[in-house]
């Protein structure tokens, strides 16, 4: 895990399906307890590029640096292949007009590329780390608002559902 202040861990629950091709939320990854826990977990296809949005505001500690991420996630079957997860990170700014193109899909990507353990069906991976500079990440500044749109990258060569349990962006 990356040092530094933890500027946000985005949950699934959290996120905002873009208008097409969105992750799925899915609550239903249960262990053995009674009742059984339930991990929430964003699911993203291995052959359909599908995506997450979420709307932050930039905490006021934020020192201008910029961004080391990371996420903890599994899969729905035994493949050992590569996952890529993407995040861009841009910033709504004053007087924006939200209906007009924000450019998050133009927005410059971190890619983390991560291989699962040895049977890796539904076990929980800590991922390697990547890094966005702040001018990569949208020049932001604390009380800024960002868009952060977390994506699957299919041409990992993992065969199986990504299951994404979070993502956490750390200042460098």
């Amino acid at each position: 895990m990356a040092s530094g202040n933890t500027l946000f861990i985005l949950e699934p629950f959290e996120g905002r399906a873009p208008a097409t091709l969105a992750a799925e939320v899915l609550p239903a990854i249960s262990d053995a307890s009674t009742p059984a826990a339930q991990t929430p977990v964003l699911v993203f296809d291995p052959s359909t590029a599908w995506h997450m949005d979420f709307h932050v505001t930039m905490p006021s500690q934020y020192g201008g640096g910029g961004y080391t991420f990371s996420f903890k996630g599994g899969t729905d079957n035994t493949d050992v292949g590569t996952f890529i997860v993407a995040l861009r990170s841009v910033v709504v700014a004053d007087a924006d007009i939200l209906t007009g193109d924000l450019g998050v899909d133009a927005a410059t990507a971190v890619t983390v590329t991560d291989t699962p353990p040895a049977t890796p069906i539904n076990k929980l991976n800590y991922s390697t780390t990547g890094t966005l500079s702040h001018v990569n990440a949208g020049s932001p500044s604390g009380g800024d608002r960002m868009i952060l749109r977390l994506s699957r990258d299919i041409s990992d060569t993992n065969t199986g559902n990504l299951q994404l349990a979070e993502a956490l962006i750390v200042e460098t």
